[in-house]
């Protein structure tokens, strides 16, 4: 269970590195118009790599042994106690990750008819309850 740990690792650290070029494409664009875009996939590459480091440090705790963590801070947003806690994990930051995607999609969004707001505007309220939702099932534990 050690390799596949490993290589989510490796791909974390490829996604991480990926996000630091990307935010430095975006600092040398030299406009707004092109930083933005750039910037939105370095945020969406950086999701990415929460993703698998998430995964591989759940797979650790559930499979391995018990992952140390220095005391104060942050300690419990990595705690993985139950498979169904890590997918829940995941599916927040995979939520995160469609959503960013969206807001990417969007800045093409070039509507030709009053429908295309209302579809937009109704898409934009969807996004709005799964992030409410999300935060309501956080709260509720």
């Amino acid at each position: 269970m050690l390799l596949p740990v490993v290589g989510l690792l490796a791909g974390a650290v490829y996604f991480a590195v990926q996000t630091g070029l990307e935010v430095w494409r975006a600092l040398g664009s030299g406009s707004l118009d092109r930083a933005l875009p750039l910037m939105v996939g370095a945020v969406d590459l950086a999701l990415l790599a929460s993703v698998l480091i998430i995964f591989a440090l759940g797979l650790y705790e559930l499979f391995i042994a018990e992952v140390r963590r220095p005391e104060g801070g942050l300690n419990n947003v990595l705690v993985v106690k139950s498979l169904n806690d890590l997918k829940t994990k995941l599916g927040q930051v995979i939520l995160m990750i469609l959503i960013v995607k969206f807001f990417e999609k969007a800045q093409a969004f070039a509507p030709k008819a009053a429908l295309d707001f209302l579809f937009y505007a109704g898409a934009v309220a969807l996004l709005g309850a799964a992030l409410w939702l999300v935060q309501a099932e956080k709260s509720g534990k």
